[in-house]
């Protein structure tokens, strides 16, 4: 049996178009990683001048938490 291409076309779905705007730009995860240690490093800074602030008035904090 022979179909005839113009009828097929019809039927067939039409291929997609790629899209005008392209995606989101990519992560740099080795950037973000970075930016995520960075602000650990602050915290834990932080944390770190409280304990010796409260030592030194005499209050104990837990930091280990």
């Amino acid at each position: 049996m022979q179909i005839s291409a113009a009828k097929v076309s019809g039927f067939a779905p039409s291929p997609a178009t790629r899209p005008a705007v392209a995606g989101p730009a990519p992560v740099d995860l080795t950037k973000l990683a970075v930016a995520q240690d960075n602000v650990k490093m602050a915290v834990s800074a932080g944390a770190a001048l409280g304990q010796v602030n409260a030592e030194l008035s005499g209050v104990l904090v837990n930091i280990s938490a």
